[in-house]
């Protein structure tokens, strides 16, 4: 378990380190959804805190969805008691209004989205500076993939999100950890994970893309770590907004323009 963690508090350490996540004098909210990420990260910041020689201050809050049946908070509560953190369970109408208003039928990103507006304010009220979530490393590259098959465009969550209408900095200090190891380590501290609610659990487009890149993995062992690396490598990109032409220096062909207007366009790749 000692080295489980060690690897975890170093994944943290190293995304800290190039993103400067966390900063003398912080007081920083996070996000506990029952899970086992959520969990995770509250206890790993607790010994990150004990160990960093940076000095910041931690509240824990989790979002009641208004669903049935209500998220049983009573093992967090012993959690945070245990590692000496403050909590608040925050009621909201998330999931009325997204299941029974809106009938949602691929609710996760409006569910995301909401909750992260909660947290936020949630996090003014209590005088946090910052929001910590507990996203990892594969659901970073999820959402990589999301966006690219469904949204037609490479982009995923930052590291490090300063929203400037609300002064607040959303962090996510574990998208270096790989999820099985956090599997392993929440089952062994025993950590008290609460089975969600929510009627989309399990069977939604990001657990389409978890299966795909599980997949990718299979035939590529590797391949994970590989397009993690590619995601910081900014610099490395080879896509087409960044198409070099020579420079013009005259209109050689120029009179072979004409007729280009008599071809009719390329269908749209949608097509």
């Amino acid at each position: 378990m000692k080295k489980d963690m060690k690897y975890v508090l170093g994944c943290i350490r190293r995304a800290d380190e190039d993103f400067r996540l966390i900063e003398p004098g912080d007081r920083i909210l996070i996000g506990v959804s029952g899970g086992k990420d959520s969990l995770l990260l509250l206890r790993a910041m607790q010994l990150y805190r004990m160990f960093t020689h940076q000095r910041f201050e931690m509240v824990a809050a989790t979002l009641e969805m208004g669903l049935e049946p209500s998220l049983d908070t009573r093992g967090i509560q012993s959690l945070c008691d245990q590692i000496g953190v403050s909590y608040l369970v925050r009621p909201t109408n998330i999931g009325p209004l997204l299941f029974q208003e809106r009938k949602e039928k691929n609710p996760c990103s409006l569910c995301a989205k909401m909750r992260r507006g909660m947290l936020t304010s949630l996090a003014k009220e209590l005088g946090c500076n910052k929001v910590a979530l507990g996203h990892h490393r594969e659901d970073a590259l999820e959402t990589l993939f999301l966006s690219l098959l469904y949204e037609g465009r490479l982009h995923t969550f930052s590291p490090l999100t300063y929203l400037d209408r609300s002064d607040i900095t959303q962090i996510r200090p574990m998208v270096y950890v790989p999820e099985k190891r956090i599997i392993s380590l929440a089952a062994q501290l025993m950590l008290p994970v609460t089975k969600s609610p929510c009627p989309a659990a399990g069977n939604t487009k990001r657990q389409e893309m978890k299966e795909l890149i599980a997949h990718m993995e299979s035939l590529r062992p590797g391949a994970t770590a590989q397009m993690l690396r590619a995601l910081q490598d900014t610099q490395g990109y080879g896509l087409w907004d960044k198409v070099k032409r020579r420079p013009v220096t005259g209109r050689r062909g120029a009179t072979l323009g004409e007729p280009m207007d008599e071809i009719p366009p390329c269908e749209s790749p949608n097509a």
